[in-house]
């Protein structure tokens, strides 16, 4: 990584301006609140682009490997790994670490090792990050030793050792005999002596307010006397003789605690080189991720290479960008693209926009080449070789330098230092100085510039170098688009045509006198006034342009939803159908085994009375009726003719007429009305549709109808949705539980069912009923396309 002084002696002073003006250290800013270490922090405060592209194409992969595993895989967190070198270091040379540092290094070790068993397996998956992995410790059985020998103050938990923890208790229990003992002398026959019945500590010692008078009534020594000298604070011999007692544990707890620190500390010391590189390495890993975590906070993207085989260079296309240090919710996309012999030259009104469309391309250049995801919907990039910004104020009151002064030094230093493929930044190029000599200094500038082989991107006002750059195929001019009706600005940059200035207008707007503003215009001149016309009249027609291009854009991607849903639709009505040509030909196969048993039964009765013709003339019946069931069922999947476009056909009372569908005949009850007739076929009167009638020859009959199949009328009859909105719960429910059964019986895999949202009682009463149907083997709520909350989906076992 560069370090800021070398980096600014390779690309010198005015690459570090160029920075500065751009302001990339407010990103920085940022990339160092998404680094979990602070070690990584320090080296995203210090982050700098990389002008060679292959360095470029490498921190990118890097970032995109970051960026994809923190999307699918919870990757462990390296916050617990703190800047240690020195405590290693010291620990390396024999010394003694405290507490605290020997149990961060062991949460550091943890961290540690934790992400080298996350990446390890991952090493095909991500080939850049696994390299970290490999600097990274492991040494489990020593964090795991300093986590359990101590708390995250520094203390030694009693579990350290043995012997810390006989010593320990050895210690409370001396303690509890000093206090047992003390406090015998306020509750005993020695009460009487003390000024007040209690004990305190005096420099680690329990002593008793013992009364001046009674001074060598208890044995003990005195270590304080009151301020009136009627008081003294005595230890008793005893209590003294049990006090040194505990001095001796402590003293001896205090040993062996030095002796575990000690021993830690030596145990550190053996991983100390190690562990000291995998600090280094994890901050480097953290900097990667913080990077990709930036680029998810930004919404960022990836910038997609292009050029790399034709050996093109310096180039980006942004479709989609907004400014970094913006608000993304008002900043206004910016489409641009720019490279190398295509140069763009933006003009168009104050304060509309340019310096920010100008600094927006310098800092995503900046960003990619640092490894970071610039914001926007998409990038195409081909690293530069430099960046130059002259943009702003340049007035320097030290060096006596005016404005125009100022950007003409730094313009002198981008000429003089400038590289082939090096991208170059001019904010209002030539102004500062008179009009007409500005512009011809601006253009020899842009002439030079492109020689050299940089890539511009440059604001102007001058009218000079929007006709050089519209009469120069290798730059292209583009415009901040301004809205004539309310006289601002849209921050919309407009690639392809020039823009007015607008001054006129603004400073109207603003409140110059109106005769003041049409004095300065008649002032303009002819050809001047004619330029500007034209310039307005290019930008609206771009305009209209562009939003009836818009209109299209949005009616082809409803016409292309539309086809979607229709190939859907066409996908599930063809799925039904094979489902349902499956359930039919299940239902004929059953239905000609039952008339083949049936059959074989009645040829077995002929077998058994051969000579009975009353046997014989019932088997011959039965024989028919089989044969009138097989050719009514054959019917019934035989597609029936559409009778659309046919003449009605003379019907009148009495006439035999049969049914579209139905095997029997009838008989018309009364003559047809209003498009509709009554038929009574045996005890059965049903009104039809007269087209749906067909006159019979000879007298009407009413045989008896053929036995059918009940699960072959189902599987014809059954629907694959039930609408409930606006049932009470009682009829959805008995309306629901007859259309369940149906489409069990019909074979259908699975139904929809239209409860709507509501305040949920027809969704609960449909749950509820899926959820005890012995047939239902799962339900679901619909997808947003499906209807969502309002609809359940159940497939059937």
């Amino acid at each position: 990584m560069w370090h800021p002084a070398e980096w600014a002696a390779c690309h010198n002073l005015q690459a570090m301006h160029a920075l500065r003006v751009l302001e990339f250290g407010a990103v920085r800013e940022r990339l160092q609140f998404h680094c979990e270490t602070m070690l990584a922090a320090v080296s995203a405060g210090d982050l700098l682009p990389t002008f060679r592209a292959d360095e470029v194409w490498q921190l990118l992969a890097t970032t995109q490997e970051a960026h994809d595993a923190l999307s699918k895989h919870s990757v462990p967190t390296l916050a617990a790994v703190r800047d240690l070198r020195n405590a290693f270091k010291r620990a390396n040379k024999g010394g003694v670490l405290g507490g605290v540092e020997l149990f961060q290094i062991g949460e550091a070790l943890a961290a540690m090792r934790a992400m080298k068993t996350f990446l390890t397996p991952l090493r095909e998956t991500f080939p850049r990050l696994h390299p970290y992995s490999e600097s990274l410790p492991e040494a489990k059985r020593l964090e795991e030793q300093l986590v359990d020998s101590l708390e995250p103050d520094g203390t030694l938990k009693d579990s350290a050792s043995p012997a810390l923890s006989s010593l320990r208790q050895r210690k409370k229990s001396a303690a509890a005999r000093i206090q047992e003992r003390i406090q015998s002398y306020t509750t005993g026959r020695s009460r009487e002596l003390l000024s007040d019945p209690i004990y305190t500590v005096r420099d680690g010692r329990y002593v008793v307010p013992l009364k001046a008078e009674n001074r060598g009534k208890i044995r003990g020594i005195v270590h304080d006397t009151s301020s009136s000298g009627q008081t003294v604070y005595l230890e008793p011999e005893d209590v003294l003789q049990l006090g040194n007692a505990l001095r001796e544990v402590e003293a001896a707890e205090r040993a062996e605690e030095q002796r575990i620190l000690t021993m830690l500390s030596s145990k550190v010391g053996t991983v100390a080189d190690e562990a000291t590189g995998g600090i280094e390495a994890s901050a480097a890993l953290d900097l990667v991720f913080a990077k990709a975590r930036l680029g998810f906070e930004m919404k960022g993207t990836m910038p997609v290479r292009v050029g790399g085989e034709s050996g093109n260079i310096a180039y980006i296309k942004v479709q989609g960008g907004r400014h970094p240090l913006l608000d993304p919710n008002t900043a206004v996309p910016l489409d641009i693209a720019v490279g190398k012999g295509h140069s763009v030259l933006i003009t168009g009104p104050n304060t509309g926009g340019k310096t920010v469309s100008i600094k927006c391309v310098g800092l995503f250049v900046l960003m990619a080449q640092s490894g970071l995801m610039p914001p926007a919907l998409d990038i195409r990039f081909a690293p530069f070789t430099q960046v130059w910004a002259d943009i702003g104020d340049e007035q320097s009151l030290e060096q006596s330098l005016s404005t125009f002064s100022g950007h003409i030094k730094n313009i002198a230093e981008a000429i003089k230092f400038l590289k082939n493929g090096a991208l170059v930044l001019l904010d209002e190029v030539g102004a500062g100085t008179d009009p007409a000599e500005g512009a011809a200094l601006a253009t020899s500038i842009l002439r030079e510039m492109d020689r050299k082989g940089a890539t511009i991107l440059a604001s102007t006002h001058y009218g000079e170098l929007k006709a050089f750059a519209y009469n120069n195929e290798r730059f292209t001019n583009a415009a901040m688009e301004f809205d004539p009706k309310t006289l601002r600005p849209t921050y919309r940059l407009l690639m392809g045509a020039p823009g007015a200035s607008q001054a006129l207008r603004i400073a109207e707007r603003y409140g110059i006198p109106k005769e003041v503003v049409e004095e300065a215009r008649e002032g303009l001149g002819e050809q001047a006034q004619d330029m500007a016309l034209m310039i307005e009249r290019l930008e609206n027609s771009q305009r209209q342009a562009r939003l009836a291009q818009s209109e299209a854009d949005r009616r082809s991607q409803q016409l292309k939803k539309a086809e979607e849903r229709a190939n859907r639709k066409l996908a599930e009505a063809e799925e039904i159908r094979k489902t349902a040509h499956s359930k039919a030909n299940e239902v004929i196969e059953a239905a000609l085994r039952e008339i083949r048993l049936e059959a074989a039964r009645l040829f077995d009765e002929l077998k058994k009375a051969p000579v009975d013709p009353k046997v014989q003339e019932g088997v011959r019946r039965g024989l028919r009726e089989l044969d009138e069931v097989g050719r009514d069922f054959a019917n019934e999947f035989v597609p029936k003719p559409s009778r659309s476009g046919r003449a009605a056909p003379a019907l009148a009372k009495g006439q035999s007429v049969r049914i579209s569908g139905y095997s029997q005949t009838g008989t018309l009850v009364d003559d047809p009305k209003d498009g509709s007739a009554m038929v009574q076929i045996g005890m059965l009167k049903m009104t039809v549709p007269v087209a749906q009638l067909e006159v019979v020859q000879g007298p009407a009959s009413t045989p008896s109808r053929p036995k059918t199949n009940v699960r072959l009328q189902k599987a014809i009859n059954a629907t694959t949705e039930i609408m409930l909105i606006n049932r009470r719960a009682e009829e959805a429910e008995r309306d629901l539980e007859r259309f369940v059964d149906d489409a069990v019986l019909a074979g259908l895999p699975s139904v929809r069912i239209v409860h709507g949202k509501g305040e949920g009682i027809l969704r609960k009463v449909t749950q509820d009923l899926l959820r005890r149907h012995p047939a239902v083997a799962t339900f679901r709520d619909g997808e947003p396309a499906e209807g969502g909350s309002g609809v359940t989906i159940a497939a059937f076992k």
